[in-house]
C-alpha cells in the first residue's frame, strides 16, 4: 500500500478505536437516524448519547460515520459491550462517546473533513500527519509504547491519506484509501 506513494505524500495517522461503527443522518439539520455496523436501526438509543449533536446548522441531508466508544473500559470487550448497549435501552449507554471522521459523498480531503466534523461540534479522533513513509515506524512504536493517542481505548493506528485525488485514484483501482495496523 505505501510502496505506490510519492516520497511527499501526506499521510494522517489516527487512533484505531475499540468500538462499534455507527452513521448518523441528519436531515434539515436535525438527528434522524443511526444505523450499527450490523445494519440496526440504533436511532432511538443514540439519543442518550452526550455527544453527538442533535441538531447542525446544515440543510439538506448529510450522513456522517464515526466510532461509538466506551472511554472507561479498555479491553478488547469493549467492541461487543457498545454493540450491546445500542441494542438494548440501557443507562450505561450513557457512558459512550462518538468519534466522528468520516462524511459521506464528500469531495473535500480528510483533514479538510475532520475540520468541518469540528465545526459541526463532533468529536474527531486525535491526529499526527507526516509527508515521510519512513516516519510511519516510529509512530507505530509511540502507539505501543504507550506515548501515542492515550486518551482512546485503542487496538491499533490506521493510516489514512490526505489526498481527494490519491484517494479517488485509489478507489478507482479497487484499492483501500487507508490502511490499520492492529496488536493481535
Amino acid at each position: 500500500w505505501l510502496d505506490i506513494f510519492l516520497p511527499n505524500t501526506r499521510i494522517i495517522i489516527e487512533p484505531k478505536i475499540i468500538g462499534s461503527i455507527i452513521g448518523v443522518q441528519y436531515i434539515d439539520g436535525k438527528l434522524r437516524k443511526a444505523i450499527n455496523e450490523n445494519s440496526e436501526d440504533i436511532s432511538k438509543n443514540i439519543l442518550a448519547i452526550e455527544n453527538i449533536p442533535k441538531k447542525i446548522p446544515i440543510k439538506n441531508k448529510i450522513e456522517i460515520q464515526g466510532v461509538l466508544y466506551d472511554n472507561k473500559n479498555r479491553s478488547n470487550k469493549n467492541k461487543r459491550m457498545v454493540l450491546t448497549f445500542t441494542r438494548n435501552s440501557n443507562s450505561k449507554i450513557k457512558v459512550l462517546r462518538f468519534c466522528a471522521f468520516k462524511i459521506y459523498n464528500c469531495n473535500i480531503n480528510h483533514f479538510q473533513t475532520l475540520q468541518e466534523l469540528k465545526l459541526l461540534k463532533f468529536e474527531i479522533p486525535q491526529t499526527q500527519f507526516t509527508n515521510f513513509i519512513t516516519d510511519i515506524e516510529i509512530y507505530i512504536q509511540c502507539w505501543k509504547d504507550g506515548k501515542l493517542f492515550t486518551s482512546y481505548p485503542t487496538d491499533g493506528i490506521i493510516l489514512k491519506i490526505n489526498s481527494r485525488k490519491l484517494q479517488k485514484y485509489l478507489q478507482k483501482n479497487n484499492l483501500s484509501t487507508y490502511c490499520s495496523y492492529s496488536i493481535n
